[in-house]
């Protein structure tokens, strides 16, 4: 063994370690003691430098730092090339056993982002033993190669896991062909075996409709089993629902051989942990299998808990009176008939059940029938006004029993109307009023918007109706509950109730998040309010459940969760494969989350289309898809870009239509069946033009009683050769044509395979031709106004920016149900949005079908009023007639043509009525003093235009008259 020489002054210190070393190992010899450190342990060769006593020599090994002076001057020209060498030979088996590790993992497994970073880490370390000295050493010809190899790791960038990804799924598609070619009917496409391969930590595929993603969850099972990756204990499958979980097991067992794969539900696996961590399987709630019955319960609960207790009873009234509806501002809209809508769409309704035309008004109605005040609603006022510019006067409130009226202006503190209204106009009428009640002698209690804005609202009325001696009497409780019951309040609220036990117990909120909910919803007071009304069916509905030993699906999410992050269950599956991943929620999202970390590598494979998310009111998070890397961290995105279902044309209009909201996906779907013709085709009929049509049906739905849905199965029937499956597709089951309609029409077309399916119920399914109704406006129109209560809202996952954005998804869903062609029937004079979008913007057929003159010029027919609503045809004793479709809170009427009854329109040619039927064009002037049509009459002068109104001496008689030469006719475009 060698030793190295000390110093002049080293030798004046006989206690000074003396250090030998051999080809082994380094030698430390101090007094009597004697340590050996082999060269494996240090972490880099000795290093020396010059002292003003001799030389340094200093070494490092994982326990300590070494440092020995008074060494020979020279020592390091001797011995440091020798100690370069012993260190390499002794440390090369290290540096080869990782980077041939290295290399096992990148050829045998996919290159996930964590073994990326990890690698890093670990190569920077053995990079930090081997550089830079060994550049500049004569040992480093003996490991140069494996050195850049290293230093290669030690830099790793981008690009290098891009090659090294691309190398492994290059090379398992050639090792797995056969199986890629043979798992499913057809062979996967390309997209759908990258997919089945890829498998970084966190995976999200986006598959949009049709593009075979149950394929690729199949063949990713089988791939990663027959890949030696994982055995089939190893991967759990989560499905939607059990129908969805047993359409799974079916292909599994179909495709792959195999029953030892199984799908499970989000329920059935929070089942599992909680049997597992309490050894117990958990009685199952019957409330969790069956809807119907919780609500009936809840109903039953809500009940009695009115019939019990005062206290509640009083917020349940208070309720109904002042917060049963979501108020909007009637100064936030545009027109006056976007507010009436507004109020049409909810069903504003007072308890007494008046369609009121403000929330002013509602609560004026409800404090009076609460207060035992009989009313009358805009009933005509007792003296006879009307003139020839001004219907009879029907004040808004009228008390019989005290012979007192009470009007409530839309006007602020400053006298300020709603932009829409005329504002001089308005205090014009007002003026007429006051002057009409003076004149009259007739007591008038006037209120006003900014009354109800300062909260003064309803005790400026009891002190007005005090000041006139008006005695209140409040309504007994049981009269008024009982009311709420026979206009089925009670059972409303009691649904609304069931749905806030889910969403509340799901939301897992502690006082201070229920603090945040109240504050971000759109009504503090109204969600305030309901959530005092629901603390006690839920503090019942809990104790309900734990009485009876039962957990509901709320339970079990909850408790599994609780179970897996508190570590009490450890997930024994490392590939976790979600499907429709677009309709989690965050407490499931939180349960995946949860399984994956507490499995070290385990991977998320997630599967969905951000497209066709449409299940918020149950939860669903869409920003858990479009944000799905902010919250399961670094993430690979693949896509399925092929569709095997809908052909080209339906494609364009679906993806274009769609794509309008910018806060979707950005993604191209190519169809494999290619056409050159529109295949979204329109048909435009009125939903009363059922003259003269033959109705075989049951169901009153509109777009049976007008033939149109025979007009298009006729159609379809004539072109098929072979049976050909048909979908009704409605928004809500009850606007669809029922099981004996159907029966029916398969009689008179065999060839039809017709069925009827919600929007929301046909998700996943497809069929030659879809028929898409109920695409109308209103209550149950599509897409919905109706606000959701506001505690619902605050509960729900953030509402999106982009208006109707779910329902958009809901409709593009729809749409992508056909195979060769989708038809849509509206009457356009209640038509969606979504159809005046469809004609504007995108390529659809409209001309298949025929259509009635009022269906193709609506633009023609809005409501010169409201400016919102659309005349539409009705019979009245004087014949036919158009009226306003948001009556009864717009009364506008329009006469039609007298030569062809079809609707006039004034918006083309100031002081003229055109019929809007080309083949007529009839024209008349209109009268500039009271706006009826004039007609033309002789007299001893020659013709003349004189005013329809004209009476003769009748005070409300029109006498306005114009010569015929005065006119200047329009020309006719």
């Amino acid at each position: 063994m060698n030793s190295i020489a000390v110093s002049l002054f080293g030798r004046m210190f006989s206690n000074k370690a003396m250090l030998a070393f051999d080809h082994h190992m380094l030698t430390i010899c101090q007094g009597n003691s004697t340590r050996q450190i082999s060269w494996s342990d240090l972490e880099a060769p000795p290093s020396f430098a010059y002292g003003l006593f001799g030389q340094t020599i200093s070494f490092v090994t994982a326990q300590q730092n070494h440092t020995f002076s008074l060494l020979a001057y020279g020592a390091h020209r001797k011995f440091q090339a020798e100690f370069e060498r012993y260190w390499v030979n002794a440390n090369e088996a290290k540096l080869d056993t990782f980077l041939n590790k290295i290399t096992k993992l990148v050829k045998q497994r996919y290159l996930r982002q964590s073994y990326v970073s990890r690698i890093q880490r670990l190569a920077q370390q053995e990079h930090g033993r081997w550089l830079p000295w060994i550049k500049n050493s004569p040992a480093f010809v003996l490991v140069d190669k494996k050195i850049n190899v290293l230093e290669q790791y030690a830099n790793w960038d981008a690009a290098l896991t891009q090659y090294l990804q691309q190398k492994y799924v290059t090379k398992q598609l050639n090792l797995h062909h056969a199986f890629f070619d043979r798992v499913e009917a057809n062979p996967l496409t390309l997209s759908q075996r990258r997919a089945c391969v890829i498998d970084d930590d966190n995976n999200l595929l986006l598959a949009g409709a049709g593009t075979g993603k149950t394929s690729v969850m199949i063949g990713r099972a089988g791939f990663l089993v027959q890949s030696q990756q994982a055995s089939y204990s190893d991967i759990l499958l989560l499905a939607y629902g059990r129908k969805a979980a047993d359409e799974m097991d079916q292909r599994i067992e179909d495709k792959l051989a195999t029953d030892k794969i199984k799908a499970a539900t989000f329920h059935s696996v929070g089942l599992a942990i909680i049997s597992q961590v309490e050894r117990a399987k958990p009685t199952m709630s019957v409330f969790a299998e069956d809807e119907k019955v919780k609500e009936k319960w809840v109903q039953q609960c809500f009940e009695s808990l009115i019939e019990n207790s005062a206290e509640y009873r009083h917020l349940v009234l208070d309720y109904f009176s002042k917060y049963y509806y979501v108020e909007k501002n009637e100064f936030d809209f545009k027109t006056l008939g976007d507010y009436y809508s507004y109020l049409n769409d909810n069903d504003i309704r007072s308890l007494k059940g008046d369609k009121v035309k403000s929330f002013g008004e509602l609560y004026i109605a409800n404090w009076l029938f609460y207060h035992g005040i009989d009313y009358q609603y805009e009933a005509p006022y007792k003296v006879d006004v009307k003139t020839i510019e001004r219907r009879q006067y029907k004040p808004d409130f009228y008390l019989p029993e005290y012979d007192i009226y009470i009007e409530y202006y839309g006007i602020d503190d400053a006298g300020n109307t709603a932009p829409y209204i005329d504002k001089a106009q308005y205090h014009s009428e007002i003026d007429w009023k006051n002057t009409t009640h003076a004149s009259n002698n007739t007591h008038c209690i006037a209120l006003t918007y900014g009354q109800h804005k300062q909260g003064k609202l309803l005790s400026e009325l009891e002190q007005a109706l005090l000041s006139a001696s008006v005695k209140t009497q409040i309504l007994p409780l049981e009269s008024l509950l009982e009311s709420l019951k026979e206009t089925g309040r009670i059972t409303v609220l009691a649904a609304l109730f069931s749905q806030l036990l889910s969403l509340y117990k799901a939301a897992y909120l502690t006082d201070a998040d229920e603090v945040d909910v109240i504050k971000r919803s759109l009504d503090a007071k109204q969600t305030t309010q309901a959530l005092a009304l629901l603390k006690p069916i839920l503090s019942n509905y809990n104790a309900h459940l734990q009485q009876r030993g039962e957990i509901d699906f709320d339970d079990m999410i909850i408790k599994a969760i609780e179970y897996v992050e508190s570590g009490k269950f450890k997930s024994p599956w490392r590939y976790i494969m979600v499907d429709e991943f677009q309709d989690i929620s965050q407490p499931r999202a939180r349960l995946v989350k949860a399984l994956r970390d507490s499995n070290k590598g385990s991977s998320v494979f997630a599967v969905g289309d951000d497209w066709q998310a449409i299940y918020r009111f149950s939860g669903a998070d869409i920003k858990l898809t479009t944000e799905f890397a902010t919250y399961f961290g670094f993430t690979t995105q693949t896509a399925l870009d092929l569709t095997f279902r809908f052909n080209n044309k339906i494609g364009e209009v679906a993806s274009a239509f769609i794509s309008k909201n910018p806060a979707q996906l950005d993604k191209t779907i190519t169809s494999l069946t290619q056409v050159s013709h529109p295949s979204v085709s329109l048909l435009r009929r009125s939903s009363n033009a059922s003259i003269g049509y033959k109705n075989s049906y049951y169901s009153d739905i509109p777009e049976l009683l007008n033939g149109a849905i025979d007009d298009i199965l006729c159609t379809i029937h004539s072109k098929a050769c072979k049976p050909t499956t048909v979908y009704f597709l409605a928004r809500f089951w009850f606007q669809l044509p029922t099981n004996t309609d159907i029966k029916t029409m398969s009689v008179k077309y065999p060839l039809l395979k017709i069925q009827s399916q919600s929007f929301h119920a046909s998700k996943g399914k497809e069929a030659d031709h879809v028929i898409i109704i109920g695409l109308q406006k209103g209550k149950h129109g599509f897409p919905s106004e109706k606000v959701a209560p506001a505690i619902i809202e605050a509960l729900l996952p953030a509402p999106e920016n982009f208006a109707y954005a779910q329902e958009r998804r809901l409709f593009y869903v729809a749409l992508t149900r056909a195979k060769h062609r989708a038809y849509i029937i509206a009457d356009m004079t209640n038509s969606s949005c979504f159809v005046s979008e469809l004609i504007a913007e995108h390529d659809i057929e409209l001309d298949e079908f025929t259509s009635d003159v009022d269906q193709l010029h609506i633009a023609d027919i809005n409501c010169m009023r409201c400016d919102s609503g659309v005349l539409k045809k009705h019979s009245g004793r004087f014949g036919p007639f158009y009226g306003c479709s948001l009556f009864p809170r717009c009364e506008h009427k329009e006469k039609s043509c007298e030569q062809c009854q079809s609707p006039m329109t004034r918006s083309r040619y100031t002081g003229f009525k055109l019929c809007i039927n080309t083949a007529c064009n009839h024209l008349v002037p209109t009268c500039d003093k009271c706006g009826a049509e004039m007609v033309l009459r002789n007299s001893a002068k020659g013709q003349f235009w004189g005013c329809k109104n004209y009476k003769g001496n009748d005070p409300l008689s029109c006498k306005n008259g114009k010569d015929s030469k005065s006119i200047q006719w329009p020309e006719l475009a």
